[in-house]
């Protein structure tokens, strides 16, 4: 049976990503519509639950209001010792008027009156009416399936407790009331509940509306990057990422500006040495009975414009390298103030040469976690920088120096100076300020370059400052412990 290659597994893979993908719309829309569901829920449940409670009390207000009139009629018609039949007449339209039942018992808790002329004469021994005819409560009320019990005591104008009325009332009407409530709730749950989803659609809608635009002109643009997106009829956020992503596209553009530039850089700065090999070569095969002085004056021509290729192709090598990132890097713990020395005991010959002194300060002993061989680089190119564009006799000053957290090199010299025009592209690939005199000292234009990217891997910074005439200063200022990525 095959194994699936290591392609086919990437793809499959990456399907399974896709499967996992979820809409940003959809999950915005059910977010909203799930928040809007429950408060819709709790709003009706509230609701509901309010407008009952209300007409619970004003049922039971009324049951009150009742019951009031009922022990009114009771303390004016009662006759000590006497009949209570005399009541029965108001005991029957409190009763009607509640749908319900009304008893009166005395304190042998015999049913003196009975709406329905069931219990009358009869004696009910509950312990409700009991507590109420003892005075230890007030009143009792509670609901017994569809009807509300009332139980409160008939007082005297003394405060003397002589019967007990007990009201059973119907709660149809309230029951239907409530009903009604709920039923108005569910309707305002459902608009609630429809009116969410719509808005949630709109947000949901709004919310990738201009994502969608972004990623139409983002299609558009594949082609090429030498267009720009408009940012109209957008909302603010959208409006800033459009900016954003026309800043990475302006960069884009400028990286494949500089790219094409740096191609054609190499592809001349390659051919140059070729050209001239093949010239020098044709002028000696096309003369007879050549000197052997010629012969050797032209292949050390021919010498120097291969040494001059070599050198440029290692440089290319070089900064490909430090284009890798710090992934290529290998930290140590370094002596800085050894470093220095052993870099400018291996470059005074070449100064001397030219008469040009060098000098180095230190102001304090430095360890610094460091490439060792990487940072030599970038450090000898600034100072054979410095060499290379000085004047005959003149000096060169080399200091080191610190704080708690980073390291200073300042590379000065008494050169020519760089004019103010061409600072800004001295790191760039292949620039050179004097492309004659760069070549006439066997300069590549990469130098800077490679110095530059180096002390930007160590998370450092590299500044120049010149003047026609006057010289140059580097300045360079790395972490004394790598910091990574933070």
């Amino acid at each position: 049976m095959k194994e699936p290659s290591k392609n086919e597994e990437v793809q499959s893979n990456s399907s399974e990503g896709r499967k996992l993908r979820v809409s940003q719309k959809a999950v915005i829309f059910i977010v909203i519509a799930i928040c809007v569901a429950i408060i819709s829920i709790v709003i009706s449940y509230a609701m509901t639950k309010t407008v009952s409670s209300k007409n619970n009390r004003e049922f039971e207000k009324d049951i009150r209001h009742k019951a009031g009139y009922f022990m009114y009629e009771v303390n004016n018609r009662y006759i000590p010792d006497g009949d209570f039949n005399a009541l029965k007449d108001v005991s029957d339209a409190v009763a009607f008027s509640v749908s319900g039942r009304v008893m009166l018992m005395d304190v042998s808790y015999k049913v003196v009156i009975d709406s329905y002329d069931k219990d009358t004469d009869k004696y009910i021994i509950d312990r409700d009416i009991e507590k109420v005819m003892n005075g230890e409560v007030q009143e009792v009320h509670y609901i017994i399936g569809d009807q509300y019990q009332y139980i409160y005591p008939i007082v005297n104008n003394e405060g003397y407790i002589y019967a007990v009325a007990v009201i059973a009332a119907r709660m149809d009407g309230v029951n239907e009331l409530n009903e009604h409530a709920r039923q108005r709730s569910h309707i305002v749950e459902i608009l609630f509940i429809i009116i969410g989803m719509l808005l949630a659609y709109l947000v949901a809608y709004l919310s990738v509306r201009d994502i969608k635009r972004i990623k139409r002109k983002l299609e558009n643009m594949k082609d090429g990057l030498n267009e720009q997106i408009e940012s109209e009829d957008l909302f603010t956020e959208s409006m800033a990422l459009i900016d954003d992503i026309n800043h990475v596209f302006s960069k884009a553009q400028l990286l494949e500006a500089s790219r094409q530039e740096f191609v054609s850089n190499v592809s001349h700065e390659l051919k140059t040495p070729i050209t001239s090999m093949k010239v020098l070569s044709e002028s000696i095969l096309m003369q007879e009975n050549v000197p052997a002085e010629m012969y050797r004056e032209f292949m050390n021509d021919i010498v120097q414009e291969i040494d001059r290729e070599a050198q440029i192709i290692s440089d290319l090598l070089t900064l490909v390298k430090t284009d890798k990132g710090t992934e290529s890097l290998n930290f140590e713990s370094v002596d800085m103030n050894e470093l220095m020395e052993v870099i400018l005991k291996r470059l005074k010959p070449l100064a001397q040469k030219r008469n040009i002194v060098i000098t180095f300060e230190s102001f304090r002993e430095i360890t610094a976690d460091i490439d060792k061989v990487k940072f030599t680089l970038a450090i000898s190119n600034l100072i054979e920088n410095g060499i290379k564009y000085n004047v005959d006799g003149g000096w060169i000053k080399v200091s080191l120096n610190s704080d708690h957290k980073n390291v200073y090199i300042k590379v000065a010299d008494s050169g020519v100076g760089i004019p103010e025009d061409c600072i800004g592209h001295i790191f760039e690939r292949f620039y050179r300020v004097d492309k004659a005199r760069s070549r006439d000292t066997g300069g590549t234009g990469l130098g800077l370059a490679i110095s530059r990217n180096i002390i930007v891997m160590h998370k450092g910074t590299i500044n120049v400052y010149s003047e026609p005439g006057k010289g140059t200063t580097f300045t360079v200022k790395v972490p004394m412990n790598y910091i990574g990525n933070k």
